[in-house]
């Protein structure tokens, strides 16, 4: 069962070297937004990614799933909202949604898990617990 948790917006300014020469941006880049969208997130609740890492664990990938639906071009400021939720008890997903001046252009998601030592684990990092409250408040 998928608990939906809160969402952060981060503004990205598209540069020319991840455009096509088609003159928009290129497939490639999107999930190098949604890792910045993730960076950003994990620093905005007060859990940076750096201090994950300080911990010992990590966050793979384990899924990415990418909607072209508009296409952005060299000079857009796209706005990526991305939400949290939990999947399950040891997976949760970040749910993108990229705008360009208010019109929706590109959707995705990526699935995640803790490692540890390179392993599957349900330990949680200590700044992670810290805001896991915040992250799924009480209905």
């Amino acid at each position: 069962m998928e608990k939906k948790g809160i969402s952060h917006t981060c503004k990205i300014e598209v540069r020319y070297s991840e455009t096509d020469a088609m003159g928009v941006v290129h497939h490639g880049s999107y999930p190098i937004w949604f890792e910045q969208a993730r960076i950003d997130f994990f620093k905005a609740i007060g859990a940076p990614y750096t201090e994950i890492e300080k911990e010992g664990f990590e966050s793979p990938v384990l899924e990415l799933v990418v909607k072209y639906r508009k296409a952005c071009k060299f000079g857009d400021v796209v706005d990526i909202e991305t939400e949290f939720s939990q999947v399950g008890r040891y997976k949760w997903k970040f749910n993108y949604r990229a705008y360009v001046k208010g019109e929706l252009c590109t959707t995705g998601s990526t699935l995640h898990a803790f490692t540890k030592g390179g392993e599957p684990t349900a330990e949680k990092p200590e700044c992670f617990k810290r805001v896991e409250n915040r992250l799924f408040p009480s209905d």
